[in-house]
């Protein structure tokens, strides 16, 4: 892959040090997905206000080169970590994430849809079975798994070897089954 190609990329955030890190990014201008707006109740002024907070504390999710990200990786030594596969050759290559997989995750997380459940795990488990396609509301456009998670059957969407997260109930006229 050459080395001027931008992908998706992540960063394994340690101890809650993810800041500094999307400081740095948003001065260098590189699109990344960390935050994202939750409401929260402001009891001095007595309304609802939005607060912008980590969708998974401890991932980070970038566009750049393969050069670009490893040289962020060394400057946030021990900070970070870049996620990495091993490639036909055994070597440890940082692992692409697909933009399909970007567009699915992003429509779930920024939805602002109270009740999700993230992940920090990708759980193949929940991975089998069939693949639906939400057709209508919120999460338009996601695609994932229903899944049952304390008794109530929820859509899974993951990136594949990272992170998952889990929607809250979906009505059955909502969903699409792919083929």
């Amino acid at each position: 892959m050459p080395d001027n190609e931008k992908n998706w990329y992540a960063f394994k955030i340690f101890f809650g040090r993810g800041e500094p890190v999307k400081a740095y990014f948003v001065a260098k201008n590189i699109e990344h997905i960390y935050d994202v707006a939750r409401p929260c109740f402001d009891k001095r002024d007595s309304r609802r206000k939005f607060k912008e907070v980590p969708i998974a504390p401890s991932l980070i999710f970038f566009l750049s080169t393969r050069r670009e990200a490893e040289e962020i990786e060394r400057k946030f030594l021990n900070k970070v970590m870049l996620y990495r596969n091993t490639n036909a050759e055994n070597m440890r290559t940082p692992s692409i994430i697909s933009e399909r997989e970007i567009n699915i995750f992003r429509i779930v997380a920024t939805s602002g849809v109270e009740g999700l459940d993230f992940y920090d795990d990708y759980n193949p488990k929940f991975t089998r079975g069939d693949r639906f396609r939400v057709i209508e509301g919120p999460f338009k456009g996601a695609e994932g798994y229903v899944v049952r998670i304390k008794k109530d059957h929820k859509l899974y969407v993951s990136i594949k070897g990272l992170c998952a997260v889990t929607t809250g109930y979906i009505p059955k006229a909502f969903l699409q089954k792919i083929q």
